[in-house]
């Protein structure tokens, strides 16, 4: 895992309001709000519909601005933190290590084995919360910014 997020989520109860916000305060700059076409599942089983999301050009470290459906662990009543995120070469043995140094595994990908794929949230006792992504998937990331 690197060791330097390179996105931190921000979910938010107004996407459009939250991006012209951030534009006139930091002059940060969007990709177009996309959601994810199928709905994700908690590790216990709770249907997760995917968020709405845009992330900023402006980097190194961009914002994922997300407005989640209520009832998802995206949901939020203002802008808060939601999340800082790292690239990993070893997404199953990331998980692996940090579970055993505490953090639960709240919610991932699966492979056809059941095994962690693509990326994985992980929350700490105290709510704190990363997300890993698989490195493979960087490509996309990034043509999603120059889109």
């Amino acid at each position: 895992m690197d060791p330097v997020p390179f996105h931190v989520g921000i979910t938010t109860d107004d996407l459009r309001a939250s991006m012209d916000q951030l534009h006139a305060a930091l002059g940060l700059t969007w990709t177009l709000p996309a959601t994810g076409p199928d709905v994700l599942h908690s590790v216990d089983g709770r249907a997760q519909p995917r968020p709405t999301s845009c992330i900023s050009r402006e980097g190194p470290i961009h914002i994922d601005l997300i407005q989640g459906h209520p009832g998802t662990i995206w949901a939020a009543a203002r802008p808060g933190i939601h999340h800082f995120a790292y690239w990993t070469d070893d997404l199953a043995g990331d998980v692996e290590s940090l579970a055993g140094a505490g953090w639960r595994l709240e919610m991932a990908g699966e492979d056809g084995s059941g095994a962690p794929a693509g990326f994985a949230f992980l929350v700490r006792g105290d709510g704190f919360r990363i997300e890993l992504v698989d490195r493979a998937g960087q490509a996309d990331y990034e043509r999603r910014l120059g889109a």
